[in-house]
């Protein structure tokens, strides 16, 4: 049986990060760095997303049932949040811990030791990170993308925390190591907020326009071409690679149901293939063009949130 590459990739950034994770307390406790240690905190909390994203990856490629007719999808938001949440708590603990050190004092050591480590670490990483990003864009797999995500965000801090201990090394002033993890608490703290904010976007069912905007060029070709005399009240949303579609088809008024659902299907399959590699599930509802209410400014308590897209196909249709 043919694995799933989302679900391989995702059991190797699970083990990867006990790895990671491994070599960077390592390096912390050779050296006694507080911007090693920052960089492994914020490790602690990868490993702690990464296993909850492995599970919501399972989870939302379970198939649609009676309690969850959407299917399971939208607990990649979930998971992009939380893995945002930990983030920023871990952002949080690696400013005060550059703040102490910062006050009391560094007490550094084998810091050429802990550089090899930290720059080994970092390139299993960028690998890792680079590989669930591409894997994740081509599955459409926003798990994978949030957690490929966070990798990188670990590449940079890993590499800022070494770039931190060569200049102790090469100037002599430790207190360089402390300003680092501050510095690196800070970065850290703007991709948790990254982070949150994406998932917030799902959750709520933010408007995705250039998702939006290709739905419109597809119903302005059928209106083109006289399948359709309008369209509005365009809707849709997506998790991971399922997006759910509602529309209002305006067709002639005299014709026979019969016509105007073989109108509405042509339209639908054309919907649902206008999107490679992601499953599009359509509900149109059919009106007669010449009815008072089949325009969004009959339904004043109704504005089309896409009307500008609406707008724009249907303005090239005549």
């Amino acid at each position: 049986m043919k694995r799933d590459p989302r679900q391989v990739a995702m059991t190797i950034s699970l083990s990867s990060s006990f790895v990671i994770l491994a070599g960077k307390l390592t390096a912390y406790a050779l050296t006694h760095s507080a911007a090693l240690f920052s960089d492994a905190a914020e490790s602690v909390v990868h490993l702690a997303a990464t296993g909850f994203a492995t599970y919501s990856l399972w989870y939302a490629s379970r198939p649609a049932d009676a309690k969850h007719p959407y299917g399971h999808g939208r607990i990649a938001y979930l998971s992009a949040g939380f893995e945002g949440a930990l983030v920023f708590a871990a952002a949080l603990t690696v400013i005060y811990s550059g703040i102490t050190a910062l006050i009391r004092g560094p007490e550094l050591q084998r810091l050429e030791t802990g550089l090899v480590l930290a720059g080994a670490v970092a390139v299993v990483n960028l690998g890792v990170g680079l590989m669930l990003i591409l894997i994740g864009r081509r599955h459409h797999a926003f798990i994978l993308v949030a957690n490929g995500k966070h990798v990188l965000t670990d590449v940079w801090t890993t590499a800022a925390a070494i770039v931190g201990l060569t200049l102790v090394v090469t100037t002599g002033l430790q207190w360089i190591d402390s300003v680092a993890a501050i510095v690196l608490g800070t970065v850290i703290l703007g991709s948790g907020a990254s982070l949150i904010r994406r998932a917030l976007a799902g959750l709520m069912d933010e408007v995705d326009e250039a998702l939006s905007q290709r739905f419109a060029e597809v119903l302005g070709q059928a209106v083109r071409e006289g399948l359709i005399h309008d369209f509005h009240h365009l809707r849709c949303r997506q998790a991971n690679d399922q997006i759910w579609l509602d529309v209002h088809l305006l067709v002639p008024g005299e014709l026979q149901t019969v016509e105007a659902h073989a109108r509405a299907t042509k339209v639908e399959q054309r919907l649902e293939s206008a999107f490679s590699g992601q499953r599009v599930w359509v509900t149109s509802h059919v009106e007669p063009a010449d009815h008072v209410g089949a325009h969004p400014q009959g339904h004043p308590g109704m504005n089309d949130p896409l009307q500008p897209a609406r707008q724009t196909a249907a303005a090239e249709s005549r």
